[in-house]
């Protein structure tokens, strides 16, 4: 009898120990945490999502191929200048040249300090881990850095604390 009830405790513990542990597994979709953004040619080991950790950040994919994400980013990139938002911008490019990327940041009159571009060897890792096959998207993520929106629009923006 005290052998099992042994064992029981033992592995009570063992369970209640190593579920302090674990963490919810990373995934690019609503209420998942939000997986790892390497860019590949930072020059510190903190990527744009460490340098945020707790507040709210409006994470951006875009590239000059896909005219749709250069736009959203572009209303993205405006909508933060705003005083009164309760988020930071977070823009990563994904072209294949950092001339076009810096070419497209004067262009368009972005805030150079919310642009980042990903290196060609980065990519792959970014579009598999963020589900981005089909197309680039924007991930609205919270202070603990879970996602909360995909795409949000002004109102969802407008409404973050």
């Amino acid at each position: 009898m005290n052998k099992t009830l042994l064992t029981i405790v033992t592995l009570g513990l063992l369970i209640l120990f190593t579920s302090a542990y674990y963490t919810a597994p990373a995934d690019s979709r609503i209420g998942f945490k939000a997986p790892a953004l390497k860019l590949g040619n930072s020059n510190n080991d903190l990527s744009p999502l460490q340098q945020h950790r707790g507040s709210n950040v409006l994470l951006t994919f875009w590239s000059s191929d896909d005219p749709q994400s250069r736009l959203e980013n572009m209303n993205y990139d405006r909508l933060s200048r705003n005083s009164k938002v309760n988020y930071t911008h977070v823009s990563v490019n994904m072209d294949r040249s950092m001339s076009v990327f810096n070419n497209i940041i004067v262009l368009d009159e972005l805030d150079r300090s919310a642009q980042f571009y990903s290196s060609i060897d980065a990519q792959y890792d970014i579009i598999k881990g963020w589900r981005l096959e089909e197309g680039y998207h924007s991930f609205l993520l919270d202070k603990e850095g879970v996602i909360i929106a995909i795409d949000p629009d002004e109102k969802t923006l407008a409404q973050l604390h």
